[in-house]
């Protein structure tokens, strides 16, 4: 978290990230809820709070991964268990399918935007920006 915030403005960013409103946060971190909407609007508050957001992201990401293995097992068996209903064979065929077009569209949109971010680095360079 960011040296620059006081202890309450630190408290207030993680409560932030795990109450339910901005009165919730004030009140966890000992403050009134204008303090932590003027605090919104600080820079260096913003900063702090998008960073903690960013790094509860990627733990949550990182628990999904290791889920990722367990989960298409599931998906599997419910597609390949006769005893199952149609209907949930079918809509466990329809999860995969569709997260599997969702991280193919993922990886297209990646390489896309790498490939525009190589060409605009070429073109700084070349520009002398």
């Amino acid at each position: 978290m960011a040296d620059n915030l006081t202890p309450k403005q630190q408290r207030a960013v993680r409560a932030l990230l795990t109450t339910p409103d901005a009165a919730a946060a004030a009140k966890d971190a000992g403050v009134s809820r204008e303090t932590v909407y003027k605090w919104m609007q600080v820079p260096a508050f913003t900063t702090a709070l998008h960073a903690a957001e960013a790094d509860a992201l990627a733990a949550v990401s990182r628990r999904l991964v290791r889920l990722a293995d367990t989960a298409a097992t599931t998906l599997e068996a419910a597609m390949h268990d006769e005893a199952a209903p149609v209907a949930t064979r079918v809509r466990a065929a329809d999860a995969v399918l569709s997260r599997l077009l969702q991280l193919r569209e993922l990886v297209v949109l990646e390489s896309r935007v790498a490939e525009l971010e190589a060409r605009y680095a070429a073109d700084a360079g070349r520009d002398g920006r």
